[in-house]
């Protein structure tokens, strides 16, 4: 049996693409010590709240046009005047809550919060029932055990256990029934609690022939803008599904494959979380093309 080019040729561009290793990006979950922003605004701070880790550096940049103070209540630090474009840049080495305000205006007031655990809040909904990462950074030794705990009305109980890796950062897969408060628990350490929304999300998917192929077409309810999805082929030669095409979310939750071939395929749609592989939803299977 002859092989099938176009599929041959489908198949090495997905491989090829899935063995290119993705650009690496700092961020606040980058293990201990991470810079943290914080914008001074003409009457607010934003945000208002700040959890920060253990060894983290906040950073409060003067964006309006006044000139403001950022004043520890209890004395702790004092930045002095911040005229606009300037900053001020202090590590938090204790634990505990610091309120801070404006000597200039006394109603701008903020606070921080610095723990040795903290778990980020989700940046997406996860799907009932499926594996989701609940990440985390902890101010603790390398191989630490961390608990991560559900409370879904009738307080907090185990869900997901990890470790601490050497960077300082931890991850555990949970699989949520219904949307929750989730924290993590290192012995007498406990996390700021974050929710996890979980939304059963439905893929409508349809294809249809076009002059050079086929056109797949996907909609996903509720509306998850922005969110990553996922075409898959079924490949006979790579023994199941393989992901040939990536792509985001239009703002009307809607996305648009073209693929170039001639044969019949089967085919279907993932949502996924940001890595791309990870599943929150699955469109039902399509099989397109000329009769066999």
């Amino acid at each position: 049996m002859r092989r099938r080019p176009v599929l041959a040729v489908v198949a090495a561009a997905a491989l090829a693409a899935t063995a290119t290793p993705a650009r690496s990006q700092h961020s606040p979950d980058g293990g201990e010590g991470a810079a943290v922003p914080v914008s001074i605004g003409f009457d607010a701070v934003k945000p208002q709240h700040l959890d920060v880790l253990l060894g983290d550096t906040v950073t409060w940049t003067n964006d309006s046009v006044r000139t403001h103070t950022v004043t520890a209540d209890d004395g702790a630090f004092d930045s002095g005047r911040v005229v606009p474009t300037a900053t001020f840049t202090r590590t938090f080495t204790a634990l505990g809550d610091t309120p801070y305000h404006c000597v200039l205006h006394p109603f701008i007031r903020g606070d921080v919060q610095v723990d040795r655990l903290l778990l980020s809040a989700p940046a997406q909904p996860a799907a009932s029932n499926r594996a989701f990462p609940m990440r985390g950074r902890a101010a603790l030794p390398a191989g630490t055990a961390v608990t991560v705990e559900a409370d879904r009305g009738a307080g907090f109980a185990p869900a997901a256990t990890t470790t601490v890796q050497p960077d300082g950062t931890f991850v555990a897969a949970v699989v949520p029934g219904t949307t929750a408060t989730y924290r993590a628990v290192a012995g007498p350490d406990a996390s700021p609690p974050v929710s996890l929304l979980v939304l059963d999300r439905r893929i409508a998917i349809r294809a249809r022939r076009a002059r050079r192929g086929l056109v797949i077409s996907a909609n996903v309810t509720p509306a998850s803008a922005g969110a990553p999805v996922v075409l898959q082929l079924f490949l006979h030669e790579h023994f199941g599904w393989w992901p040939v095409q990536r792509t985001k979310l239009d703002s009307s939750s809607a996305a648009r494959f073209a693929l170039r071939t001639r044969q019949r395929v089967a085919v279907r749609v993932l949502l996924t979380l940001p890595d791309g592989a990870t599943p929150l939803a699955i469109s039902r299977t399509v099989r397109v093309g000329p009769a066999r």
